[in-house]
């Protein structure tokens, strides 16, 4: 009886690990295959509003305004927008000096979404076609608002742009880059070639203004990428996903900053996945295959947790069902190569051996992760820089 039992639960862990691991290989084959699609040159010009939340970012928020401000575009076509939540005064006096509209916030409860949410309540008024969102450690190009514009012509109201890492310094840092990588080719390249919405990733993100101004009000979460992400999604807007205008973001150098950005990643994403479980009826009936398709990606274990588990359980069946380990070491194989094929190809020749060392301790912090995870879904966490 209680070994029958066992079965089951090996069975149906099985199954969920498996749709988890199938739609991880599917989407990283496809990614391979991905074609970005070449958007003209126009002469209609949109209007941009460049949002900056900056939580003590004092280190690093004069790079990312010098690169916001210096662009090919039309000065009197863009606006510079810095909410500067507990930074120091001597660096808002520096950035009052500089051609933006500088917002301070001495919040008790500080987030990113009710930053974005104080900012875009400020500016409503005015004539914006498109939000643009940065993180204060990014920089863009100088022809950056140039080709958004292109692309915003078409009348695509979401973009997700390329977000790769500006800096590989340390082996904590590379996982981070590579796995970044790896999520830009499952989710987004892998999602635009089979024909769904790209995945958000908080920044390097554009949005038609009037539907961001009406939406950011319902982000609350320490994941308002997400929220956004599932609000586009339940209402058919597809997010386009632009992999050659690079977004470059500054990458975590030491475990425990990673450790601790991750937590509250996981918590978002149980966060998510209650709430778009509830809407599953709504978008059956209404057909909506992107919002299926988020919902299932929802339920799925990040990858260094889905690594852990079924590498686990090929070891511990190997000693006590031997046959039954054989499928479980399938699995792991498969998802092994789904993620290796889904880091470039260049990060994978100079880096792997860095990547592969740094993953058995990821892997053990995101597992311990999952029990401490109450209340981090509203909880906003300060990456530390340098």
């Amino acid at each position: 009886m209680l070994q029958g039992f066992i079965h089951i639960i090996e069975y149906a862990l099985y199954i969920y690990l498996s749709v988890s691991v199938v739609y991880i290989a599917i989407f990283s084959v496809a990614s391979h295959f991905f074609k970005q699609k070449k958007y003209p040159e126009t002469d209609i010009l949109q209007r941009f509003v460049v949002f900056i939340p900056a939580y003590k970012e004092d280190t690093v928020i004069h790079a990312c305004v010098t690169s916001a401000l210096c662009q090919t575009y039309p000065a009197e076509l863009y606006d510079v927008v810095v909410i500067s939540d507990h930074m120091q005064p001597e660096i808002n006096a520096l950035l009052r000096k500089e051609r933006i509209t500088l917002i301070e916030l001495q919040e008790k409860e500080s987030s990113k979404a009710k930053a974005l949410r104080i900012a875009t309540e400020q500016v409503k008024d005015q004539v914006y076609d498109y939000a643009v969102i940065l993180d204060a450690d990014n920089l863009i190009s100088h022809h950056y608002l140039h080709e958004l514009n292109k692309i915003a012509s078409q009348g695509i109201k979401a973009i997700q742009t390329h977000r790769k890492a500006k800096n590989m310094n340390t082996d904590t840092a590379i996982l981070d880059a590579a796995i970044e990588e790896m999520n830009n080719s499952i989710f987004r390249r892998g999602h635009i070639r089979l024909g769904f919405s790209s995945a958000l990733i908080g920044s390097g993100m554009a949005f038609d203004f009037r539907w961001f101004a009406q939406n950011i009000i319902h982000a609350y979460s320490a994941g308002e990428d997400k929220e956004l992400e599932e609000l586009l999604l339940r209402q058919g807007i597809h997010i386009e996903y632009i992999d050659t205008l690079d977004t470059l973001d500054e990458k975590v150098q030491q475990p425990a900053a990673m450790r601790n950005q991750r937590r509250r990643w996981i918590a978002t994403q149980l966060f998510l996945a209650f709430k778009m479980g509830s809407n599953l009826p709504s978008a059956l009936l209404n057909r909506n295959g992107d919002y299926l398709l988020k919902t299932l990606q929802a339920f799925i274990p990040p990858r260094s947790i889905l690594l852990g588990l079924i590498g686990i359980f090929s070891f511990v069946l190997s000693i006590f069902a031997p046959l039954s380990s054989i499928k479980w070491w399938i699995l792991f194989i498969l998802l092994n190569i789904s993620l290796y094929i889904a880091i470039p190809s260049t990060m994978r020749h100079k880096y792997v051996g860095k990547i592969i060392r740094q993953s058995p301790y990821f892997i053990v912090a995101m597992i311990v992760n999952l029990f401490h995870l109450k209340g981090m879904a509203r909880k906003f966490t300060h990456t530390q820089h340098g």
